[in-house]
């Protein structure tokens, strides 16, 4: 979610007003690895400036919600439904998204939907307050791939007047009282999209490692359905973090939990790495071009030089600090070896890391954006 759950284009029965739920079928996941640790021990100064680069041109579904056959359930089934989407299920005291059951790995509770504004405060700062990288002129269609809580298409919304905003999600999580230009639905961004081909002068997505299993067809698909002219623009977090030079507290337990994570995450087809030749080289191969890429840092805890980079990393560090357990929960089964007294002492010694000044951590965050050819 978008950092929620994956979503995209598809219509159906209004379930609240601004909210509109689809059906589909689902797809089969394909794994990928995790890739390696990174420390980076050539970093010099405190990181808190983001820097840019330019890149040239050229879990099992839930047996029990059988989301397939929605569309062909009996009379007055639709409402049953539309409940059972907005109930959510719950697992070790979490509430989780019940349309496309596991799909995406993380809550979607009233405590992760905090945590979900409070990172998207973080990486605003580290953008320097812009919504966006790509180039766009007078936009008319955009689409927010991964909305979660919806707080970014109400932003862009507003910043564009003039351009209706399809905001998608697994989670029914969204505001009722948004702009008359933001449309939110329910959908499944690695199903079909059922929007016009050549549609979106925008498609955003954000923070969407830990729900998309094939990337290269979510980007063939943006592709097709975006205008000739129009943009993609990704803003990926790299859930593999890493420890800056600068830092006189080595981080263990933070960089051995992001390995776990990034193993237990391969176990059922995500891949929490956020690549930035990959994702350049992906968006080339589904054939946008005019690839620009931006890579910036976003501290974890109060440790950067300049007061906005600091803000962020406090930021930063209560979306990491108050979601621990919610990002963990759900993969721990796949830690292979481990006992729970013994992740249990992990995350206690990674809370206690990252509280330190002495821990220089940071998130690697990049903004990558490619133009459909006219």
């Amino acid at each position: 979610m978008a950092d929620t759950a994956s979503a995209a284009g598809g219509r159906a029965t209004q379930a609240q007003e601004g909210l509109t739920t689809s059906v589909g079928p689902s797809v089969e996941p394909q794994a990928s690895a995790p890739g390696a640790p990174a420390v980076d021990p050539a970093a010099e100064g405190d990181g808190q400036q983001g820097f840019e680069t330019s890149a040239s041109e050229g879990g099992p579904v839930d047996e029990n919600l059988d989301v397939a056959s929605w569309d062909s359930q009996s009379d007055g089934g639709d409402s049953a439904y539309e409940e059972l989407i907005f109930a959510g299920h719950w697992e070790n005291g979490r509430r989780y998204h019940s349309y496309q059951s596991g799909q995406y790995l993380f809550p979607d509770d009233e405590q992760e939907q905090d945590r979900l504004d409070v990172k998207y405060a973080a990486i605003h700062l580290t953008f320097g307050n812009k919504l966006n990288f790509a180039p766009l002129q007078d936009p008319q269609h955009a689409l927010d791939v991964g909305t979660g809580t919806g707080i970014w298409a109400i932003d862009f919304a507003e910043e564009n007047p003039g351009c209706t905003v399809s905001a998608v999600d697994l989670s029914p999580i969204q505001p009722t009282w948004v702009p008359p230009n933001v449309k939110f639905e329910i959908d499944d961004c690695e199903q079909d999209w059922t929007w016009p081909e050549n549609h979106f002068d925008y498609v955003h997505i954000r923070t969407m490692a830990a729900a998309i299993r094939n990337w290269n067809r979510l980007f063939q698909q943006a592709f097709r359905h975006t205008k000739p002219g129009g943009y993609i623009e990704l803003q990926e977090m790299d859930y593999m973090g890493v420890i800056q030079s600068t830092s006189r507290n080595p981080g263990t337990s933070f960089i051995r939990w992001c390995e776990e994570q990034g193993k237990a995450a391969a176990k059922v087809g995500i891949n929490l790495r956020s690549i930035p030749s990959v994702m350049v080289e992906n968006l080339r191969q589904a054939g946008f071009v005019d690839i620009q890429l931006h890579e910036f840092r976003c501290p974890i805890g109060p440790w950067a030089a300049e007061k906005k980079m600091r803000d962020a990393g406090i930021l930063q560090l209560s979306a990491v600090l108050d979601g621990l357990e919610g990002l963990t929960l759900k993969l721990s089964k796949f830690y292979e070896g481990w006992t729970k007294e013994e992740l249990d002492v992990l995350l206690a010694k990674l809370r206690t890391e990252l509280r330190s000044r002495d821990c220089h951590a940071y998130w690697p965050v990049i903004a990558v954006y490619g133009k459909k050819p006219e």
